[in-house]
């Protein structure tokens, strides 16, 4: 998976906001006590309590926060300078916490004269200062601790439904491929060929094997990624299947750049679109018709693009057709990807139809 995805934003936790009110609640208890220990009235507590605390407990919303503009990176060159630079800016909140707390101390002489007009010490601001600096980096903590657990659990989340979608992608290619249609299809150009031209006979079981024995790696393996190149590989075996079907009807062009073959895609990526541009455009057609398939590296993402010469269908008619493979398909990206992938549907001028897939080329796994 790409590293650190950016999370999507949540709405602010109502157990979570009354734990930080009932925090600095407490926090505000303990001042005053102290305060009240030291001699000073009541009244006089509280608004020294108030004074030290309310800053804090408002600028602590930033450190929280902090996690979310800068998410905790994984490598360790750039955690150093990460930490490196969170350090200035804590110590500012720090900073922005004791000019505040100077503030509501003046303002409180001002309103309330005291017995005793003298400045305050230099020592007590500078104490003030360390306290500060020493919440919000606990504040940080608590909010990197929590952005990390969360995106952890969504991690899990996205990889468990990865899995179960995995399962549902072989289940329904084992249930397109071995269909008994296209198996008796397949079985009747064979037998056609076994005497004509056995050499190719031969030719189409072994890529019929290919197809099984892809399906089997992918389920006995659980890989969600592997190079592009298998995949190509497969869905090449895939069409010189339906090429003995439909014959001269499937007219077929490859064209992948050689760095685009070696990016990791999920297994079973591209066929469904194949599938979809046979079964739509060439399939009904008396005179067949033409599937382009290319696979370009391009500024950081994988393009795969699939077009065919058929009738063409509007976004809204795919989305509501009764096939599984690429409502499957957009669900497996969803999850792989994290929102990253882009599937869409194209009307080019000359007609027909254009599927375009546009996925990262930095996604982490285990290649075949």
């Amino acid at each position: 998976m790409p590293a650190n995805p950016p999370l999507e934003p949540v709405r602010p936790r109502p157990r979570a906001a009354l734990a930080y009110v009932a925090a600095w609640t407490l926090v505000l208890c303990v001042y005053a006590g102290l305060y009240a220990t030291m001699g000073a009235s009541a009244a006089e507590s509280l608004r020294a309590a108030v004074a030290t605390t309310l800053p804090n407990a408002v600028l602590g919303l930033v450190s929280l926060r902090l996690a979310r503009r800068w998410p905790w990176p994984t490598d360790r060159e750039r955690k150093g300078r990460l930490a490196v630079s969170l350090i200035p800016v804590l110590f500012g909140l720090a900073v922005a916490s004791t000019a505040a707390w100077l503030g509501l101390v003046y303002l409180d002489r001002a309103l309330f004269p005291p017995r005793d007009p003298r400045p305050l010490p230099f020592a007590i601001v500078l104490w003030e200062l360390l306290i500060n600096d020493l919440i919000h980096t606990a504040l940080a903590a608590i909010g990197y601790a929590g952005y990390n657990a969360r995106a952890l659990a969504e991690e899990r989340g996205r990889a468990a439904r990865a899995e179960v979608l995995r399962a549902r992608a072989e289940l329904q290619l084992l249930r397109s491929q071995l269909h008994p249609h296209f198996v008796l299809n397949v079985l009747h150009a064979m037998l056609g060929l076994v005497r004509r031209d056995p050499a190719r006979a031969e030719a189409a079981l072994e890529r019929l094997g290919e197809l099984l024995r892809f399906g089997q790696w992918v389920h006995q393996t659980g890989s969600d990624w592997v190079p592009l190149s298998r995949e190509w590989d497969f869905v090449k075996s895939y069409l010189d299947l339906e090429r003995i079907r439909f014959g001269d009807r499937l007219r077929v062009t490859l064209d992948a750049d050689d760095e685009a073959l070696g990016v990791l895609v999920p297994p079973f990526a591209l066929q469904p679109l194949v599938e979809n541009a046979i079964v739509h455009a060439v399939a009904p057609r008396a005179g067949g018709g033409a599937v382009e398939l290319s696979a370009r590296r391009v500024n950081g993402s994988l393009r795969l693009a699939v077009r065919d010469d058929g009738p063409g269908a509007g976004a809204d008619a795919i989305a509501d057709s009764p096939r599984m493979g690429l409502r499957l398909l957009r669900e497996r990206l969803a999850a792989l990807y994290d929102g990253r992938a882009r599937l869409a549907f194209e009307r080019p001028d000359g007609g027909g139809l254009r599927v375009v897939l546009e996925v990262p080329d930095d996604a982490a796994g285990e290649g075949a």
